[in-house]
């Protein structure tokens, strides 16, 4: 995990949240973030029991079931891409109320009383290495197992995610679930880095060390100038005096943030494989763009004769071999241009940049899987395993529900939604390096217009 600056933030610019009454009496409550956390945790916990068992029923397509089933449904086809969304607008919001904060947090005290000899998170567990590897596994998961289709699957990945933040809670301390075990952990810090919530300091505690020892995140809450580890708990908040701290509603990327030339090698490589994924799914919207991409996996699966591996194969190439040629020739335009001495140079200064664009691909599938799945949520309520809903919509004794909005119209949108992430990600270039931001737009503007040329397939204009 990367630390706030030591250096002194300059004055907070935004809306101070804390002035509304109701928010500022909300946050300084002592069961505030508690509450909400365990009211999601309630309905964690009952996804977790209703998907328990249950497979795609026989006769059955998976990828229509998926949608009938309340918990891949709600899961995969709601939350996953509203966490996109959420993360992007709001920063670490989702920390807030996730669930597994609180069962970590509660784990760790839980193992403080009971005398165990809890660890502190250090080296490459701090920086994000493990999370990398969390985050890959879970994309894996998904052409390897069909997770994101089986109910059964998704459940043993909701207990297999609740058993280990007791597990760390208990051997770690300073909320090391969150900093260095949490699989989306890396994907909060690089999306949410615009967010427009932060918590900052005050105009007179700016820059000191007061309450510094007080977050739970090993953070200087004074001296915060990034949204990158902040999990908004409001502790410091509580903990200071009045207006020590602001909670600020501020204009997207701000300009008062930091921001870092060079960014660390597991932050680094998740964008390279999340880059990978999003290109992926965003191929398998337009189909004339998905058997194009699937072709070398599928090749290489018949020349071993793979069978049921077919999938670990497409796993693979789309989160390893896709993101490493990508970034392979990111690097070349990149040298080319004089940007960068080496390889892994390029590549960390594309990093941050590049998330602004990656996270806008992961924005317009999330979009279109959202719209597409939305409709579907009043039959899963009405029977949460999905069962007869998919037997009927099967056999069309039951239509399905519409997408809410057209390939046409989301082509459009995502399109002016890439536009605007490929002038901000050059923003964002210009201000972590003034001097030689100029040395690395042409990769900026390589990626995202292969991003727009396969979000404009979606609209049939190229059929």
């Amino acid at each position: 995990m990367q630390r706030a600056s030591n250096a002194a933030p300059p004055p907070p610019a935004g809306f101070n949240l804390l002035r509304i009454a109701a928010i500022r009496r909300l946050v300084l409550w002592g069961g505030f973030p508690a509450l909400f956390q365990s009211l999601v945790l309630a309905v964690y916990l009952t996804l977790a029991v209703i998907g328990w068992g249950h497979l795609t029923p026989t006769g059955v397509n998976a990828k229509l079931y998926a949608k009938t089933n309340i918990v891949n449904l709600v899961i995969w086809g709601l939350w996953w891409p509203a966490i996109i969304w959420v993360t992007v607008f709001l920063g670490r919001a989702w920390c807030t109320v996730c669930p597994l904060e609180l069962v970590s947090s509660l784990a760790e005290r839980a193992g403080r009383n009971l005398g165990l000899r809890q660890r502190p998170l250090g080296g490459w567990l701090a920086k994000g290495a493990l999370a990398v590897c969390l985050f890959a596994l879970m994309q894996l998961l998904v052409p390897g197992i069909q997770i994101h289709r089986m109910p059964h699957y998704t459940s043993l990945f909701l207990w297999a995610s609740l058993a280990a933040a007791v597990i760390v809670g208990l051997l770690f301390k300073d909320r090391a679930f969150c900093r260095g075990f949490c699989p989306v952990s890396l994907l909060l810090n690089a999306y949410g880095r615009g967010g427009m919530i932060a918590v900052r300091a005050g105009q007179h505690e700016a820059g000191s060390n007061r309450g510094a020892h007080l977050c739970p995140s090993l953070l200087n809450p004074p001296k915060l100038n990034s949204n990158r580890d902040c999990l908004v708990c409001g502790q410091c908040v509580r903990a200071g005096a009045p207006d020590d701290m602001q909670l600020l509603l501020r204009a997207p990327f701000s300009a008062a943030d930091a921001r870092e030339p060079l960014a660390s090698w597991p932050l680094t490589l998740f964008v390279m494989v999340v880059s990978g994924f999003v290109t992926f799914e965003l191929c398998g919207v337009w189909k004339a763009a998905e058997p194009v991409f699937l072709w070398a996996p599928k090749q290489a699966s018949a020349a071993l004769n793979a069978g049921a591996a077919a999938g670990w194969i497409q796993g693979l190439w789309t989160i390893a071999l896709v993101p490493l040629l990508l970034w392979i020739a990111l690097g070349l335009v990149t040298r080319a241009a004089g940007g960068a001495a080496s390889f892994g140079e390029a590549w960390r200064r594309l990093a941050l940049p590049m998330a602004v664009v990656v996270a806008a691909g992961h924005m317009s599938k999330g979009l279109e899987k959202f719209t597409s799945w939305a409709g579907f949520l009043p039959h899963a309520l009405r029977e949460p395993t999905g069962v007869n809903t998919a037997l009927q919509m099967n056999a069309k004794a039951m239509p399905q529900p519409a997408a809410w909005l057209s390939l046409p119209v989301l082509s459009a949108v995502t399109m002016t939604l890439i536009v605007v992430a490929l002038l901000l990600a050059i923003r964002e270039a210009r201000l972590a390096d003034p001097a030689g931001f100029r040395k690395r737009l042409p990769a900026i503007a390589l990626l995202s217009g292969s991003y727009l040329f396969l979000v404009f397939g979606w609209g049939g204009w190229l059929a």
